[in-house]
């Protein structure tokens, strides 16, 4: 077996896989084979040195890559003794699952996670509770300052000391004061946003050395992909799990670190070799994926920043076509371009259309494309926008599954009070917050409480009788979720409610589609777990998750939403100053990290790059006379083809 793992790879990909203890920086380029090689770690490890896997720990980003990891590791050893292989996440919480009550307060191991929306509905609660508009303030703008906050390990309590100097002093104290409200009604509700669950694990591993020591003894093997894409707390909890026996294999590429918008800090990956000095390093140094053309272009624009480690990727392919330059006239030319070059490569070369990506810096610019693509007939898909899980008919039946799960979760209860509609208005769901606020009480123990025929406050409550025939249909599911599977609950939710008998309209027939869609992907689900890591699944899909590639349409999206996909032929459109590089990255000194999307943008294509540029662009109502982007004058011109739009 130990021959198997190795048979297929080079040098450098050998090397990093038969690494045994100590800390392991392996650096790999794009297109380099960087998740074959830490799957054949992971295996070489147990089929050769014999480590147990439920002494490894695999950490990535997506779902998708996980479950990928997971399968590549089954093939090499077997179905019968995989690791654990998840994203920081998920790894965090199944610690959590385990160990939360330790933190106190309303925890439990049911607790909820919030989705984006979720959270910002709870915000927008705090900002109304403080006596503020979420006009004047932003429910957006605080989660955003909330999760970095707790991207950083601030919780509320330390916020305002250590965010001096960011925000003025009376924007800091409303900040630091809606942070309290919103984290005292997760916690009464027993739910954790997603920020919280990397830093309660670590709270959890600072104030208990003991269950730190337990997980270190565990997982005495980590291998942790896309490093470069790590914030300040997924550093910390990767350190502190570490530490111990420091066999650390840390897997990425300081050039394709494109996050720091969202808290990411590329110099934990460079700075590597500092926290583990006897840390061993390995280069992957050859690209599979690209042509020599494309990767001779993305390296001539990478080489010009200077917060990187050098290297030289050589290609293993041959040298192909001449990357295509597009100067157009305006966004309905460079559109245009975009939809009668794929018709091309479709109609002419027979290139299946999910081969092809149109990549640009910014979802707004993806209307005109749309249009374009319409007009010739070209099936497209959008990697963005409405996810699956956040329309309403799928997010109420989300909310029944939670609040069936954990019963102290107060949002998803106040949503399902009255979906369908029961009569519980406004006014009763006032009453009933305002008696369980009294009572120190979650809504469903308030419910609980005036249920009772012995309560003096029945007379208080209006609708009190449709409270009471909540209550009972409530604990029938509950004592239905215990003996039947996910799938089979979601039916009688929908029944025993009559939320189908409620689906009418002209969206009807879509909404009922996108239920059976959910039942189905219940049903395969449950060959892996239960109702709670269903849920938990759902929490933590990552857009990335989303899209599979394997419908035959065209796929649009940004290069972020690119990151760790390929595609045989790909068009980057609107390489403008102040598109990309995007002017608010300019201004914030973030040049370097634009030029790292433009190098992400070149890398993900394997035939083919095409690249497209406008004299003028309407965006956002206004003309726009932007510079063609400084990244075009970094392509070396002997592996350019231009063109021109009409003048």
């Amino acid at each position: 077996m130990e021959d198997a793992i190795l048979r297929d790879l080079n040098p450098y990909q050998r090397e990093a896989v038969v690494h045994f203890e100590g800390p392991l920086l392996i650096l790999a380029g794009a297109g380099s084979g960087k998740t074959l090689t830490i799957t054949h770690r992971i295996a070489y490890l147990m089929a050769h040195y014999k480590v147990p896997p439920w002494h490894i720990l695999g950490v990535t980003f997506t779902n998708k890559a996980a479950e990928e990891m997971r399968r590549r590791v089954e093939r090499l050893v077997g179905t019968s003794q995989t690791p654990w292989i998840k994203t920081f996440h998920s790894t965090a919480a199944a610690i959590l699952r385990e160990q939360i009550q330790h933190l106190g307060g309303n925890y439990t191991q049911n607790f909820t996670i919030l989705d984006e929306d979720d959270s910002r509905s709870v915000i927008a609660q705090a900002i109304k509770g403080l006596g503020y508009s979420d006009e004047g303030l932003s429910p957006g703008f605080v989660a955003e300052v909330i999760e970095r906050a707790k991207d950083e390990l601030i919780g509320p309590e330390e916020f305002a000391s250590r965010r001096l100097g960011v925000f003025a002093d009376p924007l800091l104290e409303l900040l630091e004061q809606i942070y309290r409200r919103y984290q005292h009604t997760l916690e009464a509700s027993n739910a954790l946003d997603f920020a919280d669950l990397i830093r309660l694990t670590v709270r959890l591993f600072q104030e208990r050395p003991d269950i730190l020591d337990f997980y270190r003894d565990r997982f005495r093997f980590l291998v942790i992909d896309e490093y470069q894409d790590t914030n300040y707390a997924q550093y910390v909890f990767s350190r502190m799990l570490a530490e111990k026996y420091e066999n650390i294999c840390v897997v990425g590429d300081d050039d394709q670190a494109i996050f720091g918008w969202r808290g990411a800090d590329p110099t934990n990956i460079l700075k590597f070799e500092q926290d583990f000095p006897t840390c061993k390093v390995v280069q992957l140094k050859t690209n599979y994926r690209s042509t020599a053309r494309i990767l001779r272009a993305a390296s001539a624009v990478i080489r010009h920043n200077h917060m990187r480690k050098p290297k030289d990727l050589i290609a293993a392919r041959p040298e192909g076509e001449k990357l295509s330059l597009y100067y157009a006239l305006d966004e309905h030319d460079e559109a245009d371009f975009v939809a009668r070059q794929i018709a091309y490569l479709h109609d002419i070369k027979g290139v299946p259309l999910n081969h092809i990506a149109v990549l640009y810096r910014i979802n707004t610019l993806s209307r005109v494309l749309e249009e374009a693509l319409i007009r010739r007939g070209i099936p497209y898909e959008i990697v963005r926008g409405l996810r699956f899980y956040e329309r309403a008919e799928i997010k109420d039946l989300l909310a029944y599954l939670r609040f069936l799960v954990n019963p102290a979760d107060d949002l998803s209860l106040v949503r399902i009070l009255n979906k369908p509609r029961r009569g519980i208005g406004e006014k009763t769901i006032a009453l009933l917050q305002q008696y369980a606020r009294a009572a120190r009480c979650s809504l469903w123990e308030a419910i609980e409480q005036l249920s009772s025929p012995s309560s003096p406050e029945r007379e208080k409550i209006k609708g009190l009788n449709r409270l009471t025939e909540f209550y009972a249909l409530i604990k029938d599911l509950r004592d239905y979720a215990q003996t039947h599977s996910p799938s089979e609950l979601i039916v009688e939710i929908l029944h025993r409610t009559g939320y189908l008998a409620e689906l009418k309209g002209f969206d009807a027939e879509e909404r009922l589609g996108n239920i059976e869609e959910f039942i189905g992907y219940a049903r395969q689900y449950e060959q892996r777990g239960g109702l709670r890591e269903f849920l938990e699944e759902i929490a933590l899909m990552a857009e990335a998750d989303t899209y599979s590639g394997e419908q035959e349409r065209v796929a649009l999206m940004t290069v972020h939403s690119a990151k760790g996909l390929e595609f045989d032929y790909v068009f980057l459109v609107a390489l403008e100053e102040h598109i990309l590089p995007h002017g608010r990255s300019l201004k914030e000194g973030a040049l370097e990290e634009e030029r790292r999307l433009c190098y992400v943008g070149l890398t993900r294509a394997k035939e083919r790059v095409y690249l497209s540029c406008t004299a003028q662009r309407t965006l956002y109502g206004r003309l726009l006379l932007n510079a063609p982007s400084r990244f075009l004058q970094e392509l070396p011109p002997e592996d350019l083809e231009m063109s021109y739009g009409p003048l």
